[in-house]
């Protein structure tokens, strides 16, 4: 009964997470919406200006290339960075890939526990001034987790999780579907 394809024989040489696939999706809505912002301004510039000044159409156009660049900068390195793959007993961040059998179980299911950004947030509010500077002195000591996939942070819009190898070192993953992505490492991990 067993393997990925079904036949007994696959069952024995299956290795961790082979079965598992998740890809988690980007968000399009912006891309989209800027991309159609901009191609009904160079539509309408188009039907003013053409055939007769060609020139500063073009010109035009050239200019909301670029626009369309700078506003979609952020999406753009999201999908080279933090496009987020599980499958073939492998975790694909960006350009990384991480062995999933590498990653611990207690630290994926601790990672379930941790605080969202936004109730981080909230409880750092909460605290005292002696608190927070408690808090400084003891991070301080501790060193940062190394981000997956590259870059310098979490990007916006993104939450975070922090997870262990077997080797003892913390890795920070930025996802959008914080939930899904731990609950398919921890399949993966299990199978």
């Amino acid at each position: 009964m067993g393997g990925v394809d079904g036949s007994a024989e696959g069952a024995s040489t299956t290795s961790y997470g082979q079965a598992v696939v998740y890809e988690e999706p980007m968000p399009r809505r912006w891309m989209i919406a800027t991309t159609a912002v901009l191609a009904v301004w160079v539509a309408y510039q188009a039907s003013v200006l053409l055939p007769e000044e060609s020139v500063v159409w073009f010109v035009i156009l050239g200019f909301s290339a670029l626009i369309a660049l700078v506003f979609n900068a952020v999406p753009i390195s999201k999908r080279i960075y933090n496009r987020i793959r599980v499958g073939g007993g492998r975790l694909t961040v960006g350009r990384e890939t991480i062995l999933v059998e590498s990653l611990t179980v207690d630290s994926l299911r601790e990672a379930r526990d941790q605080p969202t950004d936004a109730e981080f947030v909230a409880s750092l509010a909460s605290r005292s001034r002696e608190e927070l500077a408690e808090l400084r002195q003891s991070n301080r000591a501790a060193r940062p987790p190394r981000i997956v996939g590259g870059g310098w942070s979490v990007p916006m819009g993104m939450d975070q999780i922090v997870v262990q190898t077997a080797e003892g070192e913390s890795l920070l993953i930025a996802t959008h579907h914080r939930a899904a992505l731990l609950d398919a490492l921890l399949r993966a991990r299990q199978v």
